[in-house]
């Protein structure tokens, strides 16, 4: 279903004529916001052990990287740092530093406030921290994300994104998967080259 969703949103954005910025164009936003709504869902494959559990909102930080191959087409990299916010119903922390490639199709409003909507998708890597780890050996796994954004009075963005960190647990001799999902409000500031 999402992937029926993205490829719709991606059709409809490469038939659009619209114009954003001039090819060849690049930007740097550097950004901050909060992850809400956040849960951990661990599948243990002790019986007994699967953990479903809310997360508290946690701050996040990065840096953004955007080239545009056409007018209103960029792509780019960029590093989120999630920081570490407490499971419920339990003494862990856990928080992401995420490392992905992305891409947003902008489509110019041609208003004084807001300049313009896009879609944007990421999809990368995610590094799982756990504190106190007591014996937990965090992997590394997928990071993806897919929302949308606005630029405003030409340089300041605001994003909303859904997105998911899968990682896997190993304790001993057992490895569990886990999936971290969160809904993720971003404001930034865009610095255009």
């Amino acid at each position: 279903m999402r992937k029926g969703l993205l490829v719709l949103l991606l059709a409809v954005a490469l038939a659009a004529p619209v114009f954003a910025a001039d090819q060849g164009a690049m930007e740097l936003d550097i950004k901050a916001g909060f992850n809400l709504m956040s849960s951990v869902d661990v599948d243990s494959p002790v019986p007994g052990y699967d953990v479903k559990e809310d997360i508290d909102p946690a701050f996040t930080a990065g840096v953004d990287f955007f080239y545009y191959v056409m007018p209103e087409l960029a792509i780019g990299g960029g590093i989120s740092y999630v920081f570490n916010s407490k499971v419920k119903n339990s003494d862990m922390k856990a928080g992401f530093t995420n490392i992905y490639a992305q891409a947003k199709y902008v489509f110019d409003l041609g208003d004084d406030l807001f300049n313009n909507i896009y879609p944007l998708v990421q999809v990368g890597y995610g590094m799982l921290r756990i504190d106190p780890d007591d014996g937990i050996d965090p992997e590394s796994g997928l990071y993806w994300g897919i929302g949308a954004g606005t630029t405003i009075k030409e340089n300041f963005v605001l994003e909303l994104l859904y997105s998911q960190n899968k990682a896997d647990i190993k304790q001993g001799h057992y490895t569990a998967d886990g999936k971290y999902t969160t809904l993720q409000l971003k404001v930034g500031y865009k610095f255009v080259f």
